[in-house]
């Protein structure tokens, strides 16, 4: 297979100008450039500038995919529209970090080389997940928590590895602040999960301590905006008039605080090792669930073709009248069906005696007796 690397940038507070859209436009000869975003693809090569740099100067979100298991994610945010201390708790130093770079800060969140990596589509995967960044700025931190629980599951992998003297200083450590609505995920959070493959039992089981949030669309923010300061409504609104980046945001941010919102709910922070081991057990339960369900189906399916089973055998006779390897194969599928049939009811000793004896009617058929021994419905 040959390498692929696919880079993705896109504009959310304003859009490009002529000039930056023609500076964008020579990065590569291979970008296809409009004023809201850029797509550059590589086989057997490489972008020859840093994408981040890219990012801090004309946008405002990029995504990065490669098909050795590579997936980056990162937002760039004028300073002072976000709150940096409350970001930097979920971060650590190597996947999910904060860094400033002039007038920006650029929060990126880098997975790379996963083992039993699967490729993902990667069309409208970065404006969905672009609109985590207003949930950021206004002080949801969902998708933050998200990546901090895939980055300890990469690094309890990394642990684990190593054969570390002490197998439990790492299950030690402690979750940063809990966001509240963890139990119900917007559609781009979902995505996100999707995405970058966090486990979904993990997921569960940090929800399991979460509180409810409300949604920004069943706010009243009337009597939120009459909170403000005179002073207050004419800054956001020059900023607004102006098109400032990130003002809807700001504003947003600045009425939800006089909110519960989606702010860090107060719960005793718990381990990771006593997550894990909470995800395990509602992985086994939804385990026994689906074998549950799956047995329930099948003793369900078993009754219906038992309640048929002298006419599937007719139907068998009938298609052997013909010759054609679409009629072996037919035939052949409803002897598996029966087959299951006769392990539920036990019945395999009769099953064997008349599958024998339409072995030896029909013995001249090579061709079907071997899709038979095949299916292991005769003895080789």
């Amino acid at each position: 297979m040959s390498e692929y690397q696919y880079y993705e940038w896109q504009t959310l507070d304003r859009p490009l100008t002529e000039e930056e859209q023609g500076a964008v436009n020579g990065l590569s000869s291979h970008i296809d450039v409009s004023s809201t975003s850029a797509v550059v693809t590589y086989e057997w090569s490489d972008f020859k500038h840093d994408a981040l740099k890219v990012l801090a100067k004309y946008f405002d979100a990029h995504l990065y995919v490669a098909n050795w298991g590579s997936r980056r994610l990162a937002f760039r945010f004028p300073k002072g529209s976000v709150d940096k201390a409350a970001i930097e708790s979920y971060c650590d130093e190597d996947h999910l970090t904060l860094t400033t770079v002039g007038n920006v800060h650029i929060l990126e969140l880098q997975l790379d080389r996963e083992e039993d990596y699967e490729w993902f589509e990667t069309g409208g995967v970065l404006s969905t997940l672009a609109r985590l960044r207003d949930d950021i700025i206004q002080g949801d931190y969902r998708a933050l928590y998200l990546a901090w629980l895939k980055v300890m599951e990469l690094e309890s992998g990394e642990y684990e590895d190593e054969d570390e003297d002490d197998p439990d200083a790492f299950a030690a450590d402690r979750e940063p602040p809990l966001p509240a609505g963890l139990g119900k995920l917007t559609a781009p959070l979902k995505r996100f999960v999707e995405f970058f493959d966090v486990d979904p039992h993990l997921v569960q089981a940090a929800a399991a301590a979460s509180a409810e949030s409300q949604s920004t669309s069943q706010i009243d923010f009337r009597p939120l905006i009459a909170r403000l300061s005179r002073a207050e409504c004419d800054d956001f609104l020059l900023k607004l008039v102006n098109g400032e980046p990130g003002a809807l945001a700001a504003l947003k941010k600045k009425l939800l605080s006089f909110t519960k919102g989606v702010a860090a709910t107060q719960a005793e922070q718990r381990t990771i090792g006593e997550l894990r081991e909470a995800a395990e057990k509602l992985e086994q339960s939804a385990h026994r669930r689906q074998a549950e369900s799956k047995r329930k189906k099948h003793v369900a399916d078993m009754g219906s073709l038992a309640a048929r089973e002298p006419q599937v055998w007719q139907e068998i006779e009938t298609l052997l009248q013909g010759h054609t390897a679409k009629i072996y194969d037919a035939a052949t599928a409803l002897l598996v069906q029966l087959q299951q049939l006769a392990e539920f009811q036990k019945t395999q000793a009769s099953f064997a005696s008349r599958v024998q004896e339409l072995s030896e009617r029909y013995k001249n058929r090579s061709a079907l007796i071997a899709r038979w021994r095949q299916k292991g419905l005769l003895q080789r």
